[in-house]
């Protein structure tokens, strides 16, 4: 039997990665920790702690969190 498609109206939770300052990633195969994000436009930047310069989001590898999309009582 098919499973039917969920819409997002129907979801309960939604799983992305959260981007926020002393969160640790994976750049290539060694851990680093965001020291703060930028956005610009259509770009989410990362700066690292010790390195010089952003990094784009895309590059970084990190497990995705869990957000309730309802409302709990």
């Amino acid at each position: 039997m098919a499973v039917p498609l969920r819409t997002m109206a129907d979801a309960t939770y939604f799983h992305m990665p959260l981007f926020k300052p002393g969160t640790v990633v994976q750049l290539g195969n060694k851990q680093e920790t965001i020291s703060y994000v930028v956005i610009r436009r259509n770009l989410l930047l990362v700066h690292l702690v010790g390195r010089d310069g952003a990094v784009d989001s895309d590059m970084l590898t990190l497990a995705p969190s869990r957000f309730i999309l309802r409302r709990v009582v």
